[in-house]
């Protein structure tokens, strides 16, 4: 019997394995630094930052705080930089029912446009007694405090407010008082990082929407080119001169379909109304089934014109988009990407807006 042998060429000098070895270590460096690459992107991307959003409206706020010092004894009239003016009467400055003595510090935010609206996240979505939330146009609106020390002071006598000059051709005699309010006990909506909604306001409590007045130039109720509004005010916190923006014709629903990465968490959506430029509603409902940005109710006039703002912040820069359209039936207006800018030009681009 024969022994069969097996003829095994050398593998160490062997062109054909050697090749394939070499192809092979080849293949496996590839296939290494695609999935470094990989997992690179997947770490390195950077993704929309909900708290740091927040953060930059609050950091807006306080910014935007001027302060004042009075004699709690005397009072006396505080002008902000726009013209807001405030008037306190003597000793109504209290701490537990009890007028204080000494200097106080008021404290004052005044907002007079859209762009300010948006960046302090103080939007005019205003809510009727029954729940419905409806958009609002306003005439300013106003953060005012007092301290002494570490102490939050409370008002024992009505303060006045007077907004800033107004020419008379711009004048709405529509305007009524609102005050930031929420839907809990535990709600602090007149604090300076409020984002409540508006509702009417009753300071005297008398069971009436508070009015307000309007005064010319010199302080009388008629004449002059420019007029102020003016309301008191029986507490601290955040106030708002609006009118209800009025509807006519068929309403709809709209609804914002934002890139996937984004949710009500992360950014923020706004609806800003052409030809008002002070009516700017946040559209703060989220539709987890069909994972859009929507409104409360479904009041938005088919036919109008206007302005969806979307803001968020990726990788510490502020990254907005803004996309006008016309309202149809059922609107559904999609946002596929969003821009890095700067926050003053984001605010010119607002204030800019029709």
């Amino acid at each position: 019997m024969k022994t069969q042998r097996q003829n095994f060429t050398n593998l160490k000098n062997s062109k054909v394995v050697n090749r394939i070895f070499k192809n092979a270590l080849v293949i496996v460096v590839l296939a290494s630094l695609v999935s470094c690459i990989n997992d690179k992107d997947e770490v390195l991307v950077p993704q929309p930052d909900g708290i740091a959003l927040t953060e930059r409206f609050n950091d807006n706020r306080e910014n935007a705080v001027e302060e004042f010092i009075l004699d709690a004894a005397t009072g006396g009239i505080i002008t902000g930089s726009q013209g807001t003016k405030v008037t306190f009467q003597p000793n109504s400055f209290g701490l537990n029912g009890t007028p204080v003595t000494g200097n106080v510090t008021v404290k004052l935010i005044e907002i007079y446009d859209k762009a300010s609206m948006l960046l302090k996240n103080k939007s005019t979505l205003g809510q009727r007694v029954n729940g419905d939330k409806e958009a609002l146009k306003s005439a300013g609106e106003f953060f005012i405090n007092a301290e002494q020390g570490a102490n939050g002071l409370e008002l024992l006598e009505m303060a006045n407010v007077q907004s800033r000059p107004v020419d008379f051709v711009d004048l709405d005699g529509g305007m009524q008082v609102f005050r930031a309010n929420g839907d809990g006990i535990d709600n602090d909506c007149d604090g300076i990082d409020a984002t409540c909604d508006w509702v009417e306001a009753d300071e005297d409590g008398n069971g009436e929407n508070d009015g307000v007045q309007v005064k010319d130039g010199q302080g009388g109720t008629a004449g002059g080119e420019f007029a102020t509004y003016n309301y008191n005010i029986g507490t601290f916190g955040w106030t708002n001169l609006d009118r209800w923006y009025s509807y006519t014709g068929p309403k709809t629903q709209i609804f914002v379909d934002v890139p996937a990465e984004f949710n009500q968490d992360n950014c923020a959506v706004y609806l800003s109304y052409d030809g008002e430029p002070t009516a700017l509603a946040r559209m703060d409902t989220w539709s987890s089934t069909l994972e859009m940005f929507t409104e409360h109710y479904g009041l938005i006039p088919v036919g109008l014109e206007v302005h969806i703002i979307m803001v968020a912040e990726i990788d510490g820069q502020l990254n907005y988009a803004i996309q006008g359209t016309t309202i149809v039936e059922d609107h559904i207006e999609v946002i596929t990407n969003l821009s890095p800018i700067t926050q003053a030009a984001l605010e010119t681009l607002i204030n800019g807006l029709p």
